[in-house]
């Protein structure tokens, strides 16, 4: 697989709610790939509240300067750590030809804790990604956190959905490295880590 050739920039978009480490996530696809010598564009967007509000962020992955926002239906994979969000940053920045992987596990807003709304029916949001990309892969990284000691570590389980679906120019050992200097919860995370990695291996 060393013979695949990607687009360049290759374009990464992590959507997911605050509270979820779409901050850390992009830092260490970033770091992985700066390590064999790619220039790595970040760019990130907040909602209105910092915990359970929208995180989007962008990771563009080249051999030359690029800026730090992808152009609206131009990435190549979507990673998503809440159906929703992928769902709504997946009709702006997927195109037919894009490839999403998403968490399943719902955060319910507060809007529909208290009544006000209601979340959409699971099987119509993955239905509705699967209409907008070329593949769409799903787990649900929240269960596999638990199994490796903590549901907090669910990102971590998403870079290694990512690292094992070898979609991109970052590989599984370059991101297993980034994911084992994470001083806390480092065995927790490795765990993590290879439990997404095994997940979506069984997928392809």
């Amino acid at each position: 697989m060393s013979n695949l050739t990607y687009d360049d920039p290759f374009n990464i978009v992590i959507a997911g709610v605050g509270g979820q480490g779409n901050v850390l996530s992009s830092r260490l696809i970033a770091d992985a790939a700066k390590t064999k010598g790619y220039f790595v564009a970040i760019g990130e967007t907040y909602g209105a509240a910092q915990r359970g509000g929208s995180v989007m962020s962008h990771i563009r992955i080249s051999k030359h300067d690029v800026g730090p926002l992808i152009p609206k239906h131009s990435t190549h994979l979507l990673l998503g750590f809440e159906p929703i969000e992928a769902l709504r940053v997946g009709s702006l920045y997927m195109n037919p030809e894009s490839i999403a992987i998403v968490n399943m596990h719902p955060v319910h807003p507060i809007e529909v804790l208290t009544g006000q709304l209601e979340y959409p029916p699971i099987q119509d949001v993955e239905n509705r990604l699967r209409s907008l990309c070329s593949r769409l892969f799903t787990l649900d990284a929240v269960n596999l956190a638990q199994q490796a000691g903590d549901p907090l570590v669910m990102n971590t389980v998403m870079v290694g959905a990512l690292a094992g679906a070898n979609l991109t120019p970052v590989k599984e050992n370059m991101l297993e490295k980034e994911i084992s200097k994470i001083r806390r919860l480092k065995e927790v995370n490795l765990n993590a880590f290879n439990l997404g990695v095994e997940a979506i291996k069984k997928n392809l």
